[in-house]
């Protein structure tokens, strides 16, 4: 009986050493470290990965698109040489609509967006309105960006409804 026992114990190491030494996920666990080897490929997943784990050296250059980066994530300081960066609607109201304007003039309209600047750039698009009237510029006040359109038709015009712009503000 008792060489029976020794033998069995015998067996028992010999297979709970002989399964660490054969099974490389076996090995991993013993050691505690895990190598690339030790993964099959396409098999590491989110849950697996620590918070704050993947550092830009490990993305590849070019490899982060739109839709992986949150809405409002990125602003000026994230941009290069931008320290300052907002977007920003209005519309024309009743006055600025129906001013008639002559050939060739100018007429104002001033959108309120909040934390423009004086000395800030700003850009603007026109989304509606009459066609005749083309954006000049556009200007930076303390509180409002001023969009400067010219009438570029060979009568007077209105802006008329709806008349809408969209506007990105930056400093450098």
């Amino acid at each position: 009986m008792i060489a029976t026992s020794k033998w069995l114990a015998i067996v028992a190491v010999a297979f709970v050493a002989g399964s660490f030494i054969a099974s490389p996920e076996l090995r991993a666990y013993a050691a505690n470290t895990v190598f690339s080897t030790d993964i099959v490929d396409g098999e590491v997943k989110t849950a697996d990965l620590a918070s704050n784990a993947v550092t830009a050296g490990k993305i590849k250059d070019g490899e982060v698109k739109a839709a992986e980066i949150a809405t409002d994530a990125v602003g000026g300081a994230e941009i290069q040489g931008v320290t300052k960066l907002l977007f920003g609607q209005c519309a024309a109201d009743s006055n600025e609509q129906s001013q008639n304007v002559d050939p060739t003039k100018f007429l104002n309209v001033v959108c309120t967006i909040a934390g423009v600047e004086l000395g800030d750039n700003v850009m603007a698009t026109k989304n509606s309105g009459n066609n005749c009237f083309e954006i000049e510029r556009a200007l930076p006040g303390t509180g409002t960006a001023t969009v400067v359109l010219r009438n570029e038709c060979t009568t007077q015009q209105h802006l008329g409804t709806p008349s809408s712009f969209s506007m990105v503000v930056f400093d450098k």
